[in-house]
């Protein structure tokens, strides 16, 4: 009998690599009940109604969009139309009856291109309105668009994975910020928010104690850690749902985050069982709202072809989003304090950042130096807002050199700008001897950011 080598009869490396391709294309078109996609659709259409309804009550649709006679841009979406004020009242409506659309769940992926264009287009208007929960209900729409989340039909088991992921995202990376000096030893910025929480009921006069902050704070990044693993694993999601109910509840009772908590809180549940809603239903004898065994739908039946170029669609939309977030390790410095690669990094309630900044021009051409008056420009949220921003200031400096250009001047601008981090003594981050005005604009490093003492 011929000898026959163990190796021979091992998987070469390349076998193992298409068998485990198989198994993964197997497991993502595997089906499963789409009834916790159901939850999150739901979830989506609720805050797309109540995001533009506390917009116009809050008179937030005027302040802070069609107010401002000059706006802060996105690189790259400097193009972005302002509407005014009756259009963006229409936009507001458009974003409403999208989520309403998405609530009833007939003609979904069309309502969700409803709402990637007007929610998506109310936020390009101006960078000073970013906000990360706003960002999360941008990509939940885009996820919408493609995937099947009507919650009546089974649904390939990738893509309920996929919405865990991008749950998991805002955790992983709100966590991982936590992870630095400030926040777990010095129980910053905690410490100079929750004194001004005195008046809360029963337990306010502990929020002036130095010792809650320092408890929250470590109790937090725990939190932010630990809870996506939790929801993981069977025997600890329902305990680690719980301290997520907990936790986003106390958030919204703290600080003014609007809606975030609650959109947070009922997309997690997408870590249960993709069949807990039918199981609820039934339990309450209000019936279920599956379509029976044996009809899936056409997301569990497309052909393996269509389901390469899905699951290939899927990892490019995974690795932008653990991209993005990592991006600031690109830019020298703490972006905590550069500002540089922060915003979409999910940075929630990272830090104090409090800001002064002067614009110096100066006509070459007439030897004459004067200070802007930013009061006619800008709103005074923008002026707030981008007293703490590199890019913003840089794009200050070129509008205030554009209008002078329009009155026949061709000037420098310079800042003498100062910024407190943390509740420390201000500090000036912005070189001074920089003519910002003929700084380009990039995603390249800003050498005029001065390093934090």
């Amino acid at each position: 009998m011929p000898e026959v080598s163990i190796a021979a009869t091992l998987p070469r490396p390349a076998e193992r690599t298409v068998s485990d391709g198989r198994r993964l294309i197997e497991a993502a078109r595997r089906p499963v009940s789409g009834a916790s996609l159901g939850v999150v659709r739901v979830a989506l259409g609720v805050v797309a109604v109540l995001v533009p309804l506390r917009t116009l009550v809050y008179g937030w649709a005027d302040s802070l969009y069609a107010s401002p006679s000059h706006r802060f841009t996105y690189l790259g979406l400097g193009w972005v139309p302002q509407p005014g004020p009756i259009g963006i009242r229409f936009l507001l409506l458009a974003v409403a009856a999208a989520g309403t659309g998405l609530m009833v769940g007939r003609h979904v992926r069309r309502w969700a291109a409803v709402l990637v264009v007007s929610f998506g287009w109310v936020e390009a208007i101006d960078a000073t309105t970013y906000l990360n929960h706003y960002w999360f209900v941008t990509l939940l729409a885009a996820l919408a668009l493609v995937a099947p989340l009507s919650g009546r039909r089974p649904v390939a088991a990738g893509w309920v994975w996929l919405f865990r992921f991008q749950v998991a995202v805002v955790y992983a990376f709100a966590g991982i910020a936590k992870l630095q000096p400030d926040w777990l030893f010095e129980a910053l910025p905690l410490r100079l928010w929750l004194p001004a929480r005195a008046d809360f009921p029963v337990v306010g006069h502990l929020l002036t104690v130095p010792f809650t902050a320092h408890v929250l704070s470590v109790a937090g990044a725990a939190f932010d850690c630990l809870v996506v693993p939790g929801l993981l694993w069977r025997r600890t999601r329902p305990f680690a749902w719980t301290a997520l109910v907990a936790f986003h509840v106390s958030t919204w009772l703290l600080f003014p985050i609007g809606v975030f908590p609650w959109l947070m809180i009922a997309v997690s549940t997408v870590f249960w069982s993709p069949d807990w809603p039918d199981r609820a239903r039934e339990r309450l004898n209000l019936g279920s709202g599956a379509v029976p065994p044996g009809q899936p739908g056409d997301d569990v039946e497309r052909s393996r072809v269509r389901t390469r170029l899905t699951i290939a669609a899927a990892v490019v939309w995974v690795a932008v989003q653990i991209a993005l977030p990592l991006r600031h390790l690109a830019y020298p410095g703490d972006h905590r304090w550069t500002a540089e690669g922060y915003r979409f990094g999910w940075n929630v309630l990272l830090v104090e950042r409090s800001g002064s900044v002067t614009f110096i021009v100066h006509d070459p051409a007439a030897d004459r130096t004067w200070t802007a008056d930013l009061e006619p420009i800008y709103t005074p949220n923008q002026i707030r807002v981008m007293s703490g921003e590199p890019d913003l200031i840089l794009q200050a400096a070129h509008t205030i050199a554009r209008l002078e250009a329009e009155a026949g001047r061709k000037v420098e601008v310079r800042v003498d700008a100062w910024l407190s981090f943390n509740g420390r003594p201000a500090e000036r981050w912005i070189d001074p001897t920089v003519d910002l005005a003929a700084e380009p604009t990039s995603l390249d490093p800003k050498h005029w950011i001065l390093p934090r003492d």
